[in-house]
């Protein structure tokens, strides 16, 4: 498999992908209240619907829009100055948020079946994934080259790994960090400290592409 990936280009992206996989959202936010209800093992099913929802994502909007842009240099361009601008959103959207909130009550017990079909919906129609498959990969993949398809499935699995990582470690120390979830001023907290990281990777990937 051919890839253009750099050391440096990995690393930022893997401090990025980091950073979103482990900041609060929709996915998050779904794992997270099932595993302070039943635990990690009955959070797995959603966790691989997720997974797929991703696979998915990956192949339309990673892999299908790279080849339709192949030999449009300043459509690339374009995409990768979109997916900083993006990165930057996300950081300002984390800075101004007065934190995140969960709730388990009321909660009807699901199927194994019902909570796949639930995280795959959640993962497909969560915008941030679909922009950042979109917009974002192609700032690290050589899209238009060869190695565009070696990039993006580097790119692809360690997403995944780092979603499902992510997702286990909610689930199984959802009890423990529930305290600082429900304390506002810790929340506000976690929401800055994650605005402070996207805003470092969008300036590191803007540097890199002025270059």
């Amino acid at each position: 498999m051919v890839t253009a990936l750099t050391l440096s280009s990995f690393l930022y992206f893997l401090l990025l992908c980091s950073t979103l996989a482990f900041s609060p959202g929709p996915m998050t936010l779904l794992l997270l209240s099932l595993g302070l209800k039943d635990g990690l093992r009955h959070s797995l099913p959603a966790q691989f619907g997720a997974s797929v929802s991703y696979l998915i994502s990956i192949l339309i909007f990673a892999v299908g829009f790279s080849e339709l842009i192949r030999g449009y240099p300043l459509i690339t361009q374009g995409i990768q100055l979109v997916g900083v601008a993006y990165i930057l959103y996300l950081a300002y959207k984390q800075w101004t948020s007065s934190g995140v909130q969960i709730s388990t009550a009321g909660q009807a017990p699901q199927t194994r079946r019902g909570l796949f079909g639930k995280g795959l919906l959640t993962g497909l129609s969560n915008p941030k994934a679909i922009i950042l498959f979109s917009a974002v990969f192609p700032q690290f993949a050589a899209v238009g080259q060869d190695s565009a398809v070696g990039d993006i499935a580097i790119l692809g699995l360690t997403f995944l790994i780092l979603q499902f990582a992510s997702g286990c470690l909610y689930c199984y120390f959802g009890q423990r960090i529930k305290h600082v979830l429900e304390s506002p001023r810790k929340r506000v907290l976690l929401q800055k400290v994650t605005a402070v990281l996207l805003l470092a990777v969008a300036m590191l990937l803007a540097r890199g592409f002025s270059q």
